[in-house]
C-alpha cells in the first residue's frame, strides 16, 4: 500500500492547534483526524508530539523534568550565597540559583533521534508547529484541501516501503493508538 507523509507547517508553536480546531467542523469524522500527529519545534531544537503516526500514539517531549536535583542543588547554593547580603540578597541567590540549576538540568537531556524526529527537524523550523499524517494519499488529499486558506504551508512525499519502515520503527515504542495514552517521556 502506497503511504504519502504529509507535513503541513505553521508559522507559530501554536497554530497548528489553531488551524485544527479552525477546520474541525468542516472535516468531519474523516479518516485523517484519527490520524493526525501535533508537532510543536520550538527554540534550540526541542521538539513536543502528541498524537497518531504510524499507527502508534505520541505523547512526547525532548525535554528534561524542569524541577530536578540541579534546580534545588542550585538554588540551595544560591540562597546560601546570597545570605550574606542579607534577606535581598538571600532572595536573589535562590532565585538565580535555582535558575543555573534549570539550565544544567535542562543540559543533561539528549535530543530524540530516529526517522520521524529526524525528518520533523528538516521539515518543521524551529519557533513553528505543524500536523504530520502518515497515510494513504486520498487522506493526505482531504486533510490538504481542509487546510487550505489556513496559511499552512505543506510538504509531501511519497514514500517507499523502505522509508515508511524506518518511520516506523522510529516510533515502533511507543503503544499502539487506540490504547489509554501514556503522558511521560519517550521510552528507553
Amino acid at each position: 500500500m502506497r503511504l504519502d507523509l504529509a507535513v503541513a507547517s505553521f508559522d507559530r508553536t501554536e497554530g497548528a492547534e489553531k488551524a485544527y480546531a479552525d477546520v474541525r467542523e468542516r472535516a468531519s469524522d474523516a479518516p485523517w483526524m484519527h490520524e493526525i500527529a501535533f508537532v510543536e519545534h520550538h527554540k534550540r531544537g526541542r521538539i513536543v508530539v502528541r498524537g497518531v503516526f504510524a499507527g502508534h500514539f505520541l505523547d512526547i517531549e525532548d525535554e528534561a523534568d524542569p524541577i530536578g536535583k540541579d534546580v534545588g542543588v542550585g538554588a540551595l547554593t544560591g540562597a546560601v550565597v546570597g545570605a550574606a547580603f542579607g534577606p535581598p540578597g538571600f532572595a536573589a541567590g535562590l532565585v538565580g540559583g535555582g535558575i543555573v540549576g534549570g539550565l544544567i538540568e535542562g543540559s543533561h537531556v539528549e535530543e530524540l533521534h530516529g526517522g520521524f524526529f529526524d525528518e520533523v527537524r528538516a521539515d518543521v523550523p524551529e519557533g513553528a508547529s505543524a500536523l504530520v499524517l502518515l497515510a494513504a494519499p486520498d487522506h493526505v488529499d482531504a486533510m490538504v484541501a481542509v487546510l487550505e486558506g489556513t496559511g499552512v504551508q505543506v510538504v509531501r512525499r511519497t514514500l517507499s516501503d523502505a522509508a515508511v519502515a524506518q518511520l516506523a520503527r522510529s516510533v515502533a515504542t511507543a503503544p499502539p493508538a487506540g490504547s489509554p495514552p501514556q503522558v511521560g517521556k519517550w521510552p528507553d
